[in-house]
């Protein structure tokens, strides 16, 4: 795990999230209580654990999907807390929680906003692990400004670098199938610098990029295997300096498109081999 502190004009943040890692229960759940797997061993020992991504990333005009009442209709934006939800949107980003059973209705919408088939990427993790997710690259020195939860605002200028939502899920020790989702965005210098990280037990010295971690920002979402997660702009993304606008819009040939993320995570088993 790579650690980087780094600090801006007005606050100091740090590069990564650290979550808990889960231990190991001495008996394995029942089958029923992880969707899309259907057997288990019948011993712990015989299999790991996996937190599978299924990724969707679609640009539309803005306001197409951020502003659908029929999508947001299906949506919870308060499993992420009404405070978090209401300083997230104060700062562009809206986020909502739906469950499995509604994703053929809200992939019915999505397909009907974009004219075309959504494409999915995956990805596999061990849960507890990081996941980026690449909203902008390539991006010049910005200016953003944060609104905190007591509506004060701080402001900096970050280097040029790229734009991501650092993910991670950690799942119930009772129940494998109950994820806690956690978020941050971030910014990852295009510059490197030499750091000091420990690997295997090891030190060593390697060339990364400095990470800014926007932790005012960071969020919680207790959802299900293969829960539907949405997170696009909220309407304070117009503002020039918030982060919704840095992050989740661009503009090409004059009009403003939104990138709008579907994210489901999914619980798997896989056997261990020996």
């Amino acid at each position: 795990m790579l650690l980087a502190l780094c600090s801006c004009e007005e606050w100091r943040v740090r590069s990564l999230i650290e979550l808990p890692q889960p231990t190991p229960k001495p008996t394995p759940p029942p089958p029923a209580t992880m969707p899309g797997v259907t057997s288990l061993p019948t011993n712990t020992k015989d299999y790991t654990l996996l937190v599978q991504y299924h990724l969707m990333s679609i640009e539309v005009p803005i306001g197409t999907v951020s502003g659908s009442e029929e999508l947001w209709s299906y949506l919870d934006e308060e499993k992420v807390s009404v405070e978090r939800s209401t300083v997230l949107g104060r700062n562009g980003l809206r986020i909502g929680l739906a469950k499995a059973n509604h994703w053929e209705d809200l992939r019915k919408i999505l397909v009907r906003m974009t004219g075309r088939a959504l494409t999915e990427s995956t990805a596999m993790t061990l849960p507890g692990s990081v996941y980026p997710v690449t909203l902008k690259t390539g991006q010049a020195v910005q200016t953003i400004f944060v609104s905190h939860e007591d509506r004060t605002l701080s402001g900096s200028d970050y280097p040029a670098g790229d734009n991501a939502i650092v993910l991670s899920c950690t799942l119930n020790q009772d129940d494998p199938s109950m994820v806690m989702l956690t978020g941050v965005p971030q910014i990852r210098t295009a510059e490197r610098q030499w750091q000091i990280v420990s690997e295997g037990g090891h030190m060593s010295m390697v060339a990364a990029p400095v990470v800014f971690s926007f932790e005012p920002l960071t969020f919680r979402l207790p959802l299900t295997s293969k829960d539907v997660i949405i997170l696009g702009p909220g309407g304070e993304a117009r503002r020039p300096f918030s982060l919704g606008k840095h992050f989740l819009i661009r503009q090409r040939e004059g009009i403003d498109f939104e990138t709008v993320i579907v994210l489901i995570p999914e619980v798997l088993a896989e056997p261990t081999k020996r």
